[in-house]
């Protein structure tokens, strides 16, 4: 791989971005975040990988294709050049788009530099594109994040009628866990606004902001939907493929003390019904890899881990496999998409239920997020935690998994223990 600095400072290339017009940024997982070897200076640790002059783009979810994986220069496994896109949660109005990025820029926010980053030499006119692209959105008038207003596009009474008639489809056995959601919506036209203090707060292992010319996507997710990676064979001239998927299900808030916040921790870890919540989407996500998986290959490495974010304590369990031979990888996306923690179980009449119930189309939120990168790896989030912002404004949803023994009080705290600190950072 092939790199070259930039001397330019990395918190105000991240609080300017969205002067440009187009640009994609994904949030580089805590464990990955060392490029030693891009660098000498030990302090350097990216967080985030920026893309923004596209080569072409496309409509469809695009093939992975697999390049020579050298591991003493692979970027540990996160995106350098190829396609980065979403999909929309499945409806009449759902989008697919991809563009490609021939490189892309490492950001430190603490850093007084950047690093271009290419699988080929990096020409001089790539760095000027670079410096021009990036110079003159820094030298715009900044703009302050403020706060905005959100309003609940359902009442609470409104979000316990459909509840109530979660429960009478559960009770009938139609299901036996659903994803029931609800939309905030805010009128300012958020597409230009400055995600800055959002991306640093949250400081989630999946975010991203995907902006285009009619809409701009802002995701604090911490939630996998699926990893792909190749991995080499001494026996084998063809890589072979490992997926990954970290359903989250089981949430409880934070707490300011510190002794209440262990408390708090504690009873999730501990407590049946969100245990078996989390069972019954690790189930429904072993069954969706094992489509496409080796016979015998599927793992839950992984049970009922806490993860602790700055809004809320989440259970999350990982589910492994190995691709079969001759098997596009793509397939395996569009195996588990969309995900199960945010449809339910059985996926296909939970799906039913949540067109019928929820108020509008899902849109960007539930879809996900991800690139498919030149190395031949892949990562893709869940859209949950996420602004949609359009001219007309802007839409950011909550919700949570429905069982026989939820009640609409607590499931409904739960969507606000989500979303409010989303809604409260100024934009």
């Amino acid at each position: 791989m092939f790199t070259c600095k930039l001397e330019l400072p990395g918190a105000k290339i991240l609080k300017t971005l969205s002067y440009l017009d187009n640009f994609s940024l994904l949030t580089i997982p805590h464990r990955q975040r060392h490029y030693s070897n891009l660098t000498e200076d030990d302090h350097f640790k990216a967080k985030y990988v920026i893309a923004i002059n596209e080569s072409e783009s496309t409509n469809q979810l695009p093939p992975l294709k697999t390049r020579h994986h050298d591991r003493e220069t692979d970027s540990k496994g996160c995106f350098v050049s190829g396609w980065i896109g979403l999909l929309d949660y499945p409806g009449s109005d759902s989008q697919t788009s991809f563009r490609r990025y021939n490189s892309s820029l490492l950001i430190d926010p603490d850093s007084d530099y950047c690093i271009i980053q290419s699988p080929e030499p990096i020409t001089d006119s790539t760095v000027a594109s670079y410096l021009e692209t990036l110079k003159h959105c820094m030298t715009a008038t900044q703009t302050t994040p403020s706060p905005r207003t959100w309003m609940p596009e359902q009442t609470p009474e409104q979000y316990t009628d459909s509840f109530a008639k979660v429960r009478e489809y559960l009770l009938s056995g139609d299901c036996y866990q659903i994803n029931l959601a609800t939309p905030f919506f805010c009128k300012d036209d958020l597409r230009d606004c400055n995600p800055s203090e959002l991306l640093e707060t949250f400081d989630a292992p999946h975010g991203c902001i995907i902006k285009d010319s009619e809409r701009t996507i802002i995701s604090v997710s911490p939630e996998r939907l699926l990893k792909i990676s190749p991995k080499t064979s001494k026996t084998s001239a063809s890589p072979t493929f490992q997926l990954e998927t970290r359903p989250i299900k089981g949430t409880a808030p934070r707490h300011i003390n510190s002794t209440e916040d262990a408390r708090l921790a504690s009873e999730l870890r501990t407590s049946p019904k969100n245990q078996a919540e989390n069972l019954m989407i690790v189930d429904l996500l072993r069954n969706d890899l094992s489509i496409h998986a080796t016979p015998g290959s599927v793992r839950v490495p992984e049970l009922f881990t806490l993860e602790s974010h700055s809004n809320v304590h989440h259970l999350v369990s990982t589910i492994t496999a190995t691709l079969k031979a001759d098997t596009p990888a793509t397939k395996a996306i569009e195996a588990v998409f969309p995900g199960g923690s945010i449809t339910g179980a059985p996926k296909k009449r939970a799906m039913e239920i949540i067109s019928e119930l929820e108020p509008r189309e899902r849109g960007a939120y539930c879809g996900s997020a991800g690139y498919i990168d030149d190395s031949g790896s892949c990562d893709f989030n869940i859209l949950i935690r996420t602004i949609e912002a359009k001219e007309e404004g802007a839409t950011c949803w909550g919700g949570g998994g429905l069982v026989i023994d939820s009640n609409a009080d607590d499931e409904y705290q739960e969507i606000l223990n989500k979303v409010t600190k989303i809604l409260d950072t100024p934009l």
